[in-house]
């Protein structure tokens, strides 16, 4: 029969340890799993879990802010996302004005904003506090912030179980710490195998054309959005033209032309750096015509420049993040790197094609050229057409 403070065991035997080291058993059943989850989302739902198996909260939420992370992340159970937005915020503005590091605090949540408070002192009370504690590893490094909602005489409980606090909250903080080093690890992989993948298309695909098709039909895939293209930029004309698209509108816009000065690439190729518009409804660079003439609606664009050396090449575009979250750090330092093996590639088929050219002229003079189209299309020289190379 169970007791206070007890409980019976398996083997009949009374267990009298007090209640928090019969949760601190059951923590211990399911932490192998969770050391064993590797990625932040399924961690956060894990530990969710684990806390709702051992305390009576109404809403849990984790905000993290790690450098590992490309952008704050939060997560929310039975919790509104923008009250832990609100949150971190005003949390942000404590940690300038305050000592709060390692401190709980409390906030009640009134007229739509967050507004600290004192520990609630009516363990009667079933009006909810929101508790913010710091998730820090012993390295002294703050991770983020474990939010959680509930009555006050849980909260009496939680605070004053201090071997209970000061236990699963560093427990916490490791396990997210162990997922970040995992997702940090795929990150890398999953940059090398993209990096193999388009350095093998570099090495194996001779016609400069499909060469770029397949490498932004790789970026869009890994990057997980809508379109891609690549914009050549001619200098003389100063004028994008589209040298290849993939996508539902991608083949009606090879060859287009625009503006070089217009919209996001514009600015892109100016500035010589990544712009990310997650929406560009908000950007004074949109040029919105060609959505206008193509029955399509941009809502996204990460586009970066192609520079080879000293020389402009143009602007790699990726178009329409899907999901909710938009283009973030991660995407932009993959777009990167391959813009930088992009330009390299147009840059020596521009050489090749003006040695070629040079060598024909040589060969079978000024004006007998057969008329083989291959500028930019081909790295086949057309004196093979011709059977001049022995």
């Amino acid at each position: 029969m169970m007791q206070e403070y007890g409980g019976t065991d398996r083997r009949g035997k009374v267990d009298r340890r007090s209640g928090w080291d019969r949760r601190k058993s059951k923590q211990n059943l399911s932490l192998l799993e969770m050391l064993t989850t590797h990625d932040i989302d399924g961690q956060c739902r894990k530990i969710t879990i684990w806390l709702k198996q051992h305390y009576n909260f109404q809403g849990i939420g984790i905000l993290l802010r790690d450098p590992t992370l490309s952008r704050p992340y939060f997560y929310a159970d039975n919790v509104s996302e923008d009250i832990l937005k609100d949150l971190d915020a005003t949390l942000a503005q404590y940690n300038q004005t305050e000592t709060t590091h390692n401190k709980i605090m409390f906030f009640s949540h009134t007229d739509g904003k967050i507004i600290a408070c004192n520990p609630p002192e009516d363990h009667k009370s079933s009006e909810p506090t929101l508790l913010a504690i710091p998730l820090a590893l012993l390295q002294h490094r703050s991770i983020g912030t474990l939010a959680l909602v509930a009555q006050s005489a849980e909260i009496h409980r939680l605070t004053s179980e201090k071997q209970a606090q000061h236990s699963f909250v560093p427990l916490i903080s490791v396990l997210l710490d162990n997922a970040f080093m995992h997702e940090q690890k795929d990150r890398k992989i999953r940059m090398l195998n993209l990096y193999q993948t388009v350095s093998s298309a570099l090495g194996y695909i001779g016609d400069l054309q499909e060469l770029l098709t397949t490498i932004v039909t790789i970026v869009t895939t890994e990057l997980v959005c809508e379109e891609g293209s690549v914009l050549l930029h001619d200098e003389e004309n100063n004028e994008f033209e589209f040298f290849t698209a993939v996508g539902e509108t991608g083949q009606e816009l090879v060859k287009l032309r625009f503006p070089a000065d217009k919209g996001i690439a514009g600015r892109a190729l100016r500035e010589r750096r990544t712009i990310v518009v997650n929406d560009v409804s908000d950007s004074s660079d949109f040029y919105g015509n060609i959505d206008e003439e193509h029955d399509f609606k941009t809502e996204s664009i990460l586009a970066a420049p192609l520079i080879s050396g000293e020389e402009v090449i143009g602007v790699i575009e990726a178009i329409n993040k899907i999901g909710n979250d938009g283009f973030d750090q991660e995407d932009e330092r993959m777009l990167l790197a391959i813009a930088d093996e992009v330009a390299l590639a147009v840059k020596n088929a521009k050489i090749f094609d003006y040695v070629v050219d040079s060598y024909c002229k040589i060969r079978q003079g000024l004006n007998s050229c057969k008329g083989c189209e291959r500028p930019l299309k081909s790295w086949t020289p057309c004196v093979r057409q011709l059977d001049m190379i022995q």
